[in-house]
């Protein structure tokens, strides 16, 4: 990996992340339809089919104004290439720009052309679909998700068409010419980055051999095939975050391109595997998290390296955010969910050592159990610490 542009021991993590309740059948749903406008032209209409109104992050979802992955494009039984971006969004404090409330029954609609983020000059039919979980939003903060899923759209592509439509990326220039990260960026970067590798180290020693169910807790499986390839990808991962002047990546420390809006982390642009980190990167995320699943610096930046397939074929997609909407995907989603393989890396693989529990604080006989870490205590420290 490459850094370019202004673009310690391991804290101790800890396991006292408060679940968000995950929308279920009392909670709002999103039904989502796509139709054929003209040629790769698309529309789809999205409705809140539940009883009561509901807000959600519209960024990386329908709606979104950036060349986002809003569906998933396929010829045959094999997915064409995004050639756009993927963010990563912050969990708390999100601004009233990047929420959109919808009532019950009211709908979205949105236009977008699926040959400006993929190469669809070959023409021919390909088949379209969407799904995964929209993150709902309460006073700025992430506090669930809706799963959605759209209909399958076949459409006939008409290759010359297709070939004239602008590329979503072909338009990007940087703004920026610097050939190295500088002061505090740079410190961050590097020290995100060893952070990065020592945790996905981790991580792909336990898929590889350690403990089945906590294995299971994440990818939804005990598949020896799947815990091979869950470790291979992290092993990748780890071994591009500790290389700074080589490897299949290029990492900016800012915005070159210009798709930071207040709510996004970080970015990649998997076609071209770079990675790029924003301003909150370092404004409001600490190098570790204190609490377990929460966001940090070293696990936002494991997150990205997995989007790009240059470090491991194929890149991960956005498919669940956060702890609760990643453990509810299939293992076939899991797998494929970039949020997955960040959410296992700190969630298991670090000392837990939970200073801030009133509970072990106070209590002798529950804090004896805590601190003898394993399966079990970490399931009581979880319920106990909420």
């Amino acid at each position: 990996m490459r850094v370019t542009t202004i673009s310690t021991a391991l804290f101790a993590l800890a396991s006292t992340a408060v679940s968000a309740p995950t929308a279920g059948s009392s909670s709002p749903g999103l039904e989502v339809k796509l139709t054929q406008i003209d040629n790769t032209r698309v529309k789809a209409v999205v409705k809140n089919t539940g009883s009561e109104e509901v807000s959600f992050v519209h960024l990386n979802f329908f709606k979104d104004a950036g060349p986002v992955k809003k569906v998933s494009v396929y010829r045959g039984q094999d997915e064409v290439q995004f050639e756009g971006i993927k963010r990563r969004l912050r969990s708390s404090g999100i601004t009233k720009e990047a929420v959109t409330s919808l009532g019950a029954g009211e709908t979205l609609e949105d236009e977008f052309d699926i040959a400006s983020t993929s190469d669809l000059a070959s023409g021919g039919p390909v088949s379209i679909r969407s799904h995964g979980f929209v993150p709902i939003v309460v006073d700025g903060k992430i506090t669930g998700y809706i799963p959605y899923k759209s209909n399958d759209l076949t459409v006939n592509v008409d290759g010359g068409k297709a070939a004239k439509v602008t590329k979503a990326l072909s338009q990007l220039t940087r703004r920026t010419e610097v050939t190295d990260c500088k002061g505090d960026a740079e410190s961050s970067l590097t020290t995100a980055l060893s952070n990065a590798a020592k945790l996905a180290n981790q991580a792909a020693e336990a898929a590889e051999s350690g403990d089945e169910s906590k294995f299971e807790e994440y990818f939804k499986t005990t598949d020896q095939q799947t815990r091979t390839t869950v470790a291979e990808r992290l092993r990748a991962v780890a071994k591009e975050a500790g290389s700074t002047s080589g490897g299949s990546t290029t990492y900016h420390c800012n915005d070159p391109y210009g798709y930071c809006e207040p709510n996004v982390l970080a970015y990649t642009l998997p076609s071209k595997n770079e990675i790029a980190n924003c301003d909150i990167y370092y404004s409001e995320l600490p190098p570790l998290a204190q609490k377990c699943h929460a966001q940090d610096q070293a696990t936002t930046t494991l997150h990205e390296f997995t989007h790009a397939p240059g470090v491991y074929q194929p890149g991960t997609e956005d498919l669940g955010y956060g702890y609760d909407a990643a453990t509810q995907l299939s293992a076939q989603d899991a797998l494929n969910n970039a949020d997955s393989y960040a959410l296992y890396a700190n969630g298991k693989h670090v000392p837990i050592i939970p200073i801030w529990c009133e509970q072990l604080l106070t209590d002798n006989s529950y804090r004896a159990q805590v601190l003898n870490v394993n399966d079990t205590s970490y399931s009581l420290f979880r319920r106990g610490c909420t």
